[in-house]
């Protein structure tokens, strides 16, 4: 066998070693730079997603939740205000009744009263045409009470309906309205704490979604070994074909056979120092590669769990409280909107109170008028009956009697007056309350609240379905990469086959005793093709070389001049 074939052998393994580095390292560093940016995906939906969380938006929607609960919760208090101002409005109605039949009483007697005028003021021509006045004024004060106690007795159907009409919907706001109020505050909590689990949950992932970016960038670092790897192969590749074109040159010329077989076990000695060290340096860095990659699968699991986590507050969940929300809102919303409409035929029902009240007021007015107008008449009758002596004394009686029941109508009218007062009072105070209620929509804000609710609920649902696509499309790579980055086993063996070549031929053919002068020189072109300190100490320890000042230099720069050394 011819003692150059190793060299073939050593330098066709070389030559396979830098395709298998060029394929493998170019791949890996491909599949991290693409794990690398599904994971900044990742990052970036996060984000967006704790954004939709803890945004403004959602703060908004829950304070106007809160406010539109606050409203719905005071609605069953304003029914109950409102029954109360009907039940007392049918209370001084109720009284109201008494004072007015009184009055009926009083103008049955005045009637009879004016009939006994006339007859006794038959004879006296000039009482018979009073007899028909006060009779008429009389009459019509009593057609005024009859029509005032028609108008109470009409107001007291109406407050009835309005009392049976309140009565109802108080009812029903005790029976519905605290129990939602209780939910949607219950719900809106729980909203408010499940944003804060989810949100605590998702910087959990993003931060393990960082860690891992880190890892990928330490290890796309430490991929520089592979340009390394490769650049030491090629000196060593270079090595030979200096050997070869020196003993080609006029340097070499000289040379007897046995110094070229010295200068060919010296540059194999080289050649099994550089490999050496080499398949030491890339074992060890990749040994520390694989333990960083190895490691993405648990934070890959790690990932995937957190996602997992997320994943059970989905919006198709039964207990999701996002849906709960929504049935509720909607149930209230309907309710407030029912409440409103509602309210609007009580509302008018108390505009109909206070008007038959106005209407009263001046009906009682009307008798009060009257009443005046019986006395001065009666008064005038004494007058007249006192200048006609005994003629007149029957009709002076009669006019007295006049008088003294016209005097009894003043009581009850001023009883009816303040009642229908107090009444008043009572329907200004409804009818503030319902201008109120008129600027305050109770329903629109919830209905508002609705539509943002639904609206976030749709936003989770998107985000935390593009959160599971993208959990596991990064848990997806990640597992790729760590089963596809094995360095070792697809170049470690390689590497170190060639350093066993190397090493069989030192071990067969021995280290020469001494050099020849020529391999200072040979020494010296070999020595200037290195980048790398390493380098240039394990040829100073086999071959002279010229560069020593060079060395020095190189000796003091710091490892990242070294790795940028070794890339240019």
């Amino acid at each position: 066998m011819s003692p150059y074939s190793p060299r073939a052998a050593l330098l066709d393994k070389l030559s396979a070693s830098q395709a298998h580095i060029e394929q493998c390292f170019l791949k890996a560093g491909e599949t991290l730079v693409s794990v690398m940016e599904i994971v900044g995906s990742l990052i970036a939906t996060l984000d967006q997603f704790t954004g939709t969380l803890g945004g403004e938006t959602t703060a908004a929607t829950i304070r106007d939740l809160r406010q539109a609960i606050a409203d719905l919760a005071a609605l069953p208090e304003t029914a109950a205000s409102r029954q109360n101002a009907f039940d007392e409005i049918a209370r001084v109605c109720g009284e109201t009744v008494g004072h007015v039949e009184d009055m009926r009483e009083t103008f049955r007697y005045l009637r009879t009263f004016a009939i006994s005028v006339k007859i006794t003021g038959a004879g006296i021509e000039e009482f018979s045409g009073f007899a028909d006045e006060i009779r008429e004024r009389i009459q019509s004060g009593a057609s005024e009470i009859d029509s005032f106690a028609r108008q109470v007795g009409t107001m007291s159907g109406e407050l009835d309906k309005a009392k049976s009409f309140s009565d109802s919907v108080l009812t029903d706001f005790r029976s519905t309205v605290p129990a939602i109020v209780s939910s949607l505050d219950r719900s809106a909590g729980l909203l408010t704490q499940e944003h804060k689990d989810m949100s605590d949950i998702a910087d959990d992932v993003r931060a393990i979604a960082n860690i891992v970016q880190s890892k990928i960038a330490t290890v796309l670092s430490a991929l520089q070994i592979g340009d390394i790897t490769r650049q030491r192969i090629e000196h060593v590749q270079e090595a030979f074909a200096i050997l070869d074109e020196f003993t080609g040159s006029a340097d070499g010329a000289g040379l007897t056979d046995d110094e070229r077989h010295d200068l060919e076990r010296a540059v194999f000695a080289l050649a099994q120092g550089q490999l050496d060290e080499m398949v030491e340096d890339f074992r060890g860095k990749c040994a520390s590669i694989a333990t960083t990659i190895a490691s993405f699968a648990t934070d890959a699991s790690q990932m995937l769990s957190q996602r997992e986590r997320l994943g059970a507050f989905n919006v198709q969940s039964e207990k999701n409280i996002l849906k709960a929300m929504e049935r509720d809102i909607g149930h209230a919303a309907g309710l407030a909107t029912d409440i409103q409409k509602r309210g609007m035929e009580s509302d008018t029902l108390v505009h109909r109170v206070s008007e038959g009240v106005r209407v009263l007021l001046s009906g009682i007015e009307v008798v009060r008028g009257i009443k005046t107008d019986i006395h001065y008449m009666a008064l005038n009758s004494n007058l007249r009956c006192s200048r006609l002596g005994d003629a007149g004394r029957a009709v002076n009686v009669v006019s007295g009697e006049l008088r003294t029941f016209a005097g009894r109508l003043e009581e009850p009218a001023d009883a009816v007056m303040a009642c229908m007062q107090a009444v008043q009072s009572v329907a200004s105070t409804l009818l503030e309350r319902q201008t109120a209620t008129e600027t305050h929509d109770v329903a629109s804000p919830l209905k508002d609240a609705l539509v943002s609710i639904g609206a976030a609920s749709q936003a989770m649902d998107g985000g935390l379905q593009e959160v599971t696509r993208q959990g596991d499309a990064v848990f997806s790579r990640i597992m790729s990469a760590v089963n596809s980055l094995d360095f070792e086993s697809k170049l470690g063996a390689v590497l170190a086959a060639s350093a066993e070549i190397a090493r069989g031929v030192v071990e067969r053919n021995g280290l020469p005793e001494a050099l020849p002068p020529a391999a200072e020189a040979l020494g010296n072109r070999i020595f200037s093709i290195y980048t790398m300190v390493q380098e240039r100490q394990i040829h100073l320890s086999l071959l002279p070389g010229g560069a020593v000042e060079a060395h020095i230099e190189t000796a003091a720069k710091t490892d990242e001049e070294l790795f940028d050394d070794a890339l240019f």
